[in-house]
């Protein structure tokens, strides 16, 4: 039997007529004319090699192949129903799912901002969120294991090498974190990242985008070498700790700042970073990561 085995079309005009017991009801109720309606059901029985229905003391009823098909049918009909459902609550963010990745230096201060407002608006979606440095999220979202990552560099050769594109979010400034006691705190000029020497510097442990940011705003080596440690916040406690400055970006001093730490912004023009999304080239968005994208754009957020 070549092509389908059935129609989904033909096998609800078919319960139609039984439930209604005319041709001519199923065929109002369907919004489609009698003889399509008629013509449809013989095309139905000729594929499956059987009568159907049969005119009976109270009209159409089905024959016993008919109650076999009616019995199948309702369940594909429940099916359908309940597919149609779940991509209903898709479409309105009633269910669904995204898994995404952030790089060290922001999950800690977007994330909260960022799944706040959405798991608020979406309580029923599903959230994978995965903290890593930047090689690591090329690597899942060329292998399909996130859809997008959110992050401050990639190199336009990893991008035509794994097939991906970037969306640039926002763009925030690095500011300068320093002890309380340090004579740059309360000076009346502002610092140049020029004035930094490694020696002073705590910086980040390499593969941090913001380590390479850092060194490229001060005008420095990859040799020249000061403190290091793997976490921002370690970082402005060893600061608090009268350790040396670092360079941080807004995000991590925008809600709370260690005891003793000053925060300084350099002298114009300011060094920023810049935050893009990072997705697989020509791919769209599922509906939950567009929205999480969409907040990421807006302001309301950043002040």
């Amino acid at each position: 039997m070549a092509g389908d085995f059935v129609d989904l079309k033909q096998l609800r005009y078919f319960a139609e007529t039984v439930e209604t017991g005319t041709m001519s009801a199923a065929a109002k109720r369907c919004k489609v004319s009698q003889p399509a309606m008629s013509l449809a059901i013989n095309e139905l029985e000729k594929r499956l090699g059987e009568q159907l229905l049969m005119r009976g003391r109270r009209g159409v009823v089905p024959t016993d192949a008919g109650r076999i098909l009616l019995h199948h049918a309702e369940k594909l009909f429940a099916e359908e129903a309940k597919l149609r459902q779940q991509f209903d609550d898709r479409s309105e963010l009633r269910s669904g799912k995204v898994a995404f990745g952030l790089i060290p230096t922001l999950a800690p201060y977007l994330l909260p901002l960022l799944l706040g407002e959405f798991r608020g608006r979406h309580p029923g979606i599903e959230i994978e969120v995965g903290e890593n440095r930047t090689p690591n999220l090329i690597r899942r979202i060329a292998d399909g294991e996130i859809e997008f990552a959110i992050l401050s560099d990639v190199t336009t050769e990893d991008q035509r090498r794994f097939g991906l594109q970037t969306k640039l979010l926002f763009e925030e400034p690095l500011l300068l974190a320093l002890p309380v006691r340090h004579e740059w705190a309360h000076r009346e000029k502002d610092p140049e990242p020029s004035e930094l020497k490694a020696q002073d510097l705590i910086q980040l442990s390499d593969g941090h985008c913001l380590r390479d940011q850092t060194l490229k705003a001060c005008q420095l080596n990859q040799s020249e070498q000061g403190l290091q440690c793997d976490q921002l916040e370690t970082a402005l406690a060893m600061v608090s700790a009268n350790l040396g400055m670092a360079v941080v970006p807004k995000l991590a001093i925008r809600n709370s700042m260690p005891d003793k730490v000053v925060v300084r912004s350099f002298k114009k023009p300011v060094p920023t970073r810049k935050i893009y999304l990072l997705k697989k080239k020509g791919a769209k968005l599922s509906k939950p990561a567009d929205q999480l994208a969409g907040i990421l754009v807006s302001d309301a957020w950043k002040s």
